[in-house]
């Protein structure tokens, strides 16, 4: 099984910039200790887009002979529709992350696309690819996928080569888990990729559907420190961790970050699911689209 933690990006989008330095410096050493296998930076974007947020990856120094890798979410909506201007915008990218390799080695990109929009990730895949980057499949809204659009969308992500992982995002925190069942089944027998699974919690299932999912043969396995980011947030990393086997006195400092740093921050953005996030995923629309009730807090 391998554990991508995603806190330090959905942290990110949550403050709208970095997560606090003190915050990340004593993720980073927790990770580290924990065994958690990848850790999710941020979202990059091309240098040449002005209007695209700059913060820095990692807002404090790495530590020496640090032990996860570190991957990126690229998201192929914001690249340029035409094949060579997006691979023109990927190289952009990965030179930019080549530059700052010696700081902060990224070796895994995660190429965010819609379920029915696979082709569109062909070029930068390629490129990032043939750059020496590791490629991975992040496939929103798959709970939207109709039988025939699913084995499209299937059909043509094996059609795009070696990766490293293929995702199936439940974007809308929509699915349920006899469905997480069904798709990583169906992604299974036609990618020859591993598969991972990354829950939303709008419905109080996504610990449950990465489990399930597990047990379906996803070996990949996203989560973040609890459940952090917009809306109702993710599967909870210490919730998972424990629910592997891992044992309370390594537990000790993870639940010790989340009552110094991340507590804090909850107060102050207020994730999780309220009453919009829960018939958004329970109606499979955006939480944007529920009216009528009290908004939460999270944005």
């Amino acid at each position: 099984m391998t554990l991508l933690d995603c806190t330090l990006r959905t942290g990110g989008r949550l403050t709208g910039g970095s997560v606090p330095p003190a915050l990340a410096a004593d993720y980073l050493a927790v990770c580290a200790r924990l065994g958690i296998d990848v850790v999710e930076l941020g979202s990059v974007h091309d240098p040449a887009d002005r209007s695209a947020p700059r913060a820095a990856l990692l807002p404090v120094p790495l530590p020496e002979r640090y032990g996860p890798r570190f991957s990126v979410l690229l998201d192929t909506a914001e690249l340029p529709a035409a094949d060579a201007a997006a691979t023109a915008s990927a190289g952009r990218i990965a030179e930019e992350l080549a530059a700052g390799a010696a700081t902060v080695p990224v070796g895994l990109v995660r190429l965010a696309v819609r379920y029915d929009r696979v082709a569109r990730a062909a070029a930068p895949l390629h490129h990032l690819r043939e750059a020496g980057f590791g490629v991975c499949l992040f496939l929103t809204h798959i709970d939207l996928a109709s039988y025939p659009e699913l084995d499209r969308c299937l059909g043509e992500s094996a059609a795009l080569g070696p990766l490293d992982a293929v995702f199936l995002v439940d974007s809308l925190g929509s699915l349920r888990p006899e469905r997480v069942i069904e798709l990583v089944q169906s992604t299974r027998a036609a990618v020859s990729a591993p598969v991972g699974i990354h829950a939303h919690d709008n419905q109080g299932f996504a610990l449950h559907n990465t489990v399930v999912a597990g047990s379906a043969g996803a070996t990949w396995q996203d989560a973040a420190v609890h459940g952090i980011g917009p809306g109702a947030g993710l599967t909870r990393t210490e919730q998972l961790l424990a629910l592997l086997g891992a044992p309370p006195a390594d537990l000790a400092p993870l639940l010790a970050l989340i009552a110094t740093h991340v507590a804090p921050l909850k107060r102050r953005y207020g994730w999780g699911a309220g009453p919009r996030q829960v018939m958004a995923g329970l109606a499979r629309i955006p939480v944007t689209s529920v009216t009528g009730l009290e908004p939460n807090t999270a944005p």
